[in-house]
């Protein structure tokens, strides 16, 4: 079990889509929603970015090379621990809802 998960900060992605390009095992794709811009009249704060282009990072597929990371000229995507995941979740919850 990776001691370590990939995350990428919403508000900091641009979805240039460096990463999935540079990504060797596939692990990171975009993808696309039909839900956005169905929740924006609700949104107060405007924080959460309205797209329907959305990255995905399958952490099963990974295996933690880095070179997204390293890649991401925006910092938008990280390692956390996985025993801070669910604090990582809660904080980003926060912020979407």
């Amino acid at each position: 079990m990776k001691e370590k998960t990939l995350l990428i900060n919403i508000a900091k992605c641009k979805k240039c889509g460096t990463c999935v390009n540079v990504c060797p095992k596939e692990a990171i794709t975009i993808t696309r929603s039909s839900l956005c811009a169905k929740c924006i009249k609700y949104c107060i704060s405007m924080k959460v970015p309205c797209t329907p282009e959305q990255i995905f990072i399958d952490n099963t597929m990974c295996d933690s090379c880095g070179i997204c990371i390293e890649k991401c000229r925006f910092e938008a995507i990280y390692f956390h621990k996985k025993d801070n995941i669910k604090k990582a979740i809660n904080n980003l919850n926060s912020v979407i809802i």
